[in-house]
C-alpha cells in the first residue's frame, strides 16, 4: 500500500572545540545550544504533522546534540531501530563533518543538510582589537557545512541541501516540505509492489515493461494476477453480494449530477468490479494495480467508473496495462503526500486553434472529483454498450509525468501545462497549454515514451521535486522545457 508518512531523525550537530575554547567564544557549546534552542523547537512546532513525525537526539547528551566520530553508530542504531525514512543533519555551528559523514553513511536513507545563519558578528560597544569580544563570530555554521558535504560524498551519500538561512525564513519552509515530499517519494519507490492483473492486450504493444528489470535496478516487484482468477472472483461478487452494489451506484451518481444518470445494471456491474479491485488491494497490499480490464466483460462491462472510484480513493488502476503508467501514478500521488489526486490522461490531438495546447483525453477512468463544471455538470449517459460518462477537467495548472524506457536507459518527462478553453469532447478530457508543445510532441516522439501520460494538480515545484527524485534514483529528468534541442542529450550523441 502506499504511504503518505515519514519519519525523519534529526541530528543536531556542533563542534566539540569545549577543550581548548574558553566559554562564549566561537564555536563554543554555549553559542551553539543558544542556537539548537532557537531552530529545533520551530522545526519540532512547525513541521512534525500528520505526514512528518521526527527522532531527535535529546537521549544522547546533555545537549542533544552530535559532536564527535564515536556518537555515529549510536545514533544510527536508534535510528535505524525507529525506522526512519529520512535524515536530517542541522549543522548548529561549525559541526564535525566526521560524525556527520558516517551517520549518513550508516543510516543509507535520503538525507537532507541545513545551516542557520549567523546573527551575531561582535558588534560591541567596545570596538577595539584588544577586546576579544569584538568582531567575534558565534557559529561559522556555513563553513561547516561545506566540509560535511566534502564528507557525505565521499562516503557517497546523496543529499540535499537547503541554503543557509533563518529557520523562519519562507526558504527554509518551501525546501523544507520540498524535501519531505522526496523523502515520500523514494519511500514508496523503494517499497513499491505492484499488481499484474491479466496479458497485456494484443493492440498495445507500446505498454511492453521489462520486469526483470524493475526488479533488479529499482527493487520495484510485479506479481501477477491471473485474468481467469479476477473473472472468477468477480462473477461470485456479483451473484452473492448484490446489497452492496446500491449505495456504490449512489456514489456514482452523486459524482456525475448531469445526463440522464446511466442505467442501474451496467453502474451496478461496475459496482461489483469497484468492489473486486478495493478487495484486491486489501488482501494483496500492492502499491497499484496495472489492469487488463477484458476480465470485467464477463458481465459485460467495461473499464471505466469501477476505476475512477478507485483513484479517487488512492488505490490506483492503470488502464491499458501500463506498468509504467501505474509507477508514474504513485509517484505524482507520492509528490503531494496524497493531497492531490493523480490522473491518466494521454495526448490525443492538437487544439484547433491554439498551436501549443494539446487535448489530454482518456476513458472514464479518471478521479471523479477533478471535475470541472464551468461548462456542463459531470454527466452519465445511457448507450447500447452499457453507461458512460464524462467531464471537463477543472481547468488550472497541472504537472505532466512520464516514466518510461528506452535500452534498458529509464528517464522520466516532466513539465507543466495550464487548463484552457477547447471544444467539448466525450469522456473526461481537459486541454492542456504548454509553454512550448512541439517540445513535448519531439520529446514523446524520439524519446522512450508512450503518450499516455500522468497529471496531477501543480506546478514549477512540483516539477522541481520530481528531479530531485530523479537525482536520487538515477533515473534521467527529461524536462523538455529546459533545453534547446527537441533531443535529449542521453538518449541521443548531440
Amino acid at each position: 500500500m502506499v504511504s503518505y508518512k515519514i519519519k525523519i531523525g534529526i541530528a543536531p550537530c556542533r563542534r566539540n572545540v569545549s577543550a581548548f575554547m574558553r566559554p562564549g567564544g566561537i564555536w563554543s557549546k554555549e553559542a551553539a545550544l543558544d542556537m539548537k534552542n532557537i531552530v529545533m523547537p520551530y522545526i519540532l512546532k512547525n513541521f512534525a504533522n500528520e505526514h512528518v513525525e521526527f527522532v531527535d537526539l535529546e537521549w544522547l547528551s546533555d545537549d542533544g546534540m552530535m559532536y564527535e566520530y564515536e556518537q555515529a553508530g549510536a545514533i544510527a542504531d536508534r535510528f535505524i531501530a525507529e525506522k526512519i525514512d529520512a535524515l536530517f543533519i542541522v549543522n548548529i555551528n561549525f559541526g564535525d563533518e566526521e560524525v556527520a559523514g558516517k551517520l549518513g553513511k550508516l543510516c543509507n536513507v535520503p538525507t537532507l543538510i541545513w545551516a542557520p545563519q549567523d546573527v551575531e558578528f561582535g558588534e560591541v560597544e567596545d570596538a577595539r582589537v584588544e577586546n576579544p569580544l569584538y568582531g567575534q563570530r558565534l557559529l561559522d555554521a556555513q563553513c561547516g557545512l561545506f566540509a560535511v558535504s566534502k564528507l557525505l560524498q565521499r562516503f557517497h551519500v546523496k543529499f540535499t541541501h537547503i541554503p543557509t538561512c533563518k529557520v523562519d525564513d519562507p526558504c527554509f519552509k518551501e525546501a523544507f516540505e520540498d524535501f519531505t515530499a522526496v523523502a515520500c517519494m523514494l519511500k514508496n519507490w523503494k517499497n513499491m509492489r505492484l499488481l499484474q492483473l491479466g496479458n497485456r492486450p494484443k493492440l498495445f504493444t507500446s505498454m511492453i515493461f521489462n520486469e526483470d528489470e524493475l526488479l533488479e535496478k529499482f527493487g520495484i516487484e510485479v506479481f501477477p494476477y491471473t485474468a481467469t482468477q479476477a473473472t472468477a472472483a468477480l462473477m461470485e461478487i456479483y451473484e452473492k453480494r448484490q446489497s452492496e452494489l446500491g449505495p456504490i451506484v449512489d456514489r456514482i451518481r452523486a459524482f456525475y449530477p448531469g445526463g440522464d444518470g446511466g442505467d442501474d445494471e451496467s453502474l451496478r456491474k461496475s459496482a461489483a468490479v469497484y468492489l473486486f479491485y478495493t478487495e484486491l488491494f486489501k488482501t494483496t497490499g500492492c502499491s497499484a494495480i496495472s489492469a487488463d480490464a477484458s476480465f470485467a466483460r464477463a458481465l459485460g462491462v467495461g473499464a471505466g467508473f469501477d476505476m475512477a472510484l478507485c483513484n479517487e480513493e488512492n488505490n490506483f488502476v492503470a488502464y491499458e496495462s501500463d506498468m509504467h503508467a501505474a509507477i508514474q501514478m504513485i509517484l505524482m500521488s507520492s509528490a503531494t503526500f496524497g493531497e492531490k489526486l493523480p490522473y491518466f490522461a494521454e495526448f490525443t490531438v492538437n487544439h484547433p486553434t491554439n498551436p501549443n495546447a494539446e487535448l489530454l483525453w482518456h476513458m472514464n477512468v479518471f478521479p471523479p472529483s477533478i471535475a470541472g463544471h464551468d461548462l456542463l455538470k459531470p454527466y452519465i449517459v445511457s448507450g447500447p454498450r452499457g453507461s458512460s460518462g464524462g467531464y471537463e477537467i477543472a481547468r488550472g495548472t497541472y504537472t505532466i509525468g512520464r516514466f518510461d524506457c528506452m535500452d534498458g536507459k529509464y528517464a522520466m518527462l516532466l513539465g507543466n501545462y495550464k487548463g484552457v478553453e477547447g471544444p467539448f469532447t466525450r469522456g473526461p478530457y481537459i486541454w492542456g497549454e504548454f509553454k512550448d508543445w512541439k517540445k513535448f510532441e519531439s520529446a514523446v516522439m524520439y524519446g522512450p515514451y508512450v503518450h499516455h501520460m500522468v497529471e496531477i494538480e501543480g506546478g514549477e515545484r512540483l516539477v522541481a521535486r520530481l528531479k530531485e527524485f530523479c537525482r536520487y534514483t538515477g533515473i534521467y529528468a527529461d524536462v523538455p522545457d529546459e533545453r534547446d534541442t527537441p533531443f535529449a542529450p542521453y538518449f541521443y550523441s548531440l
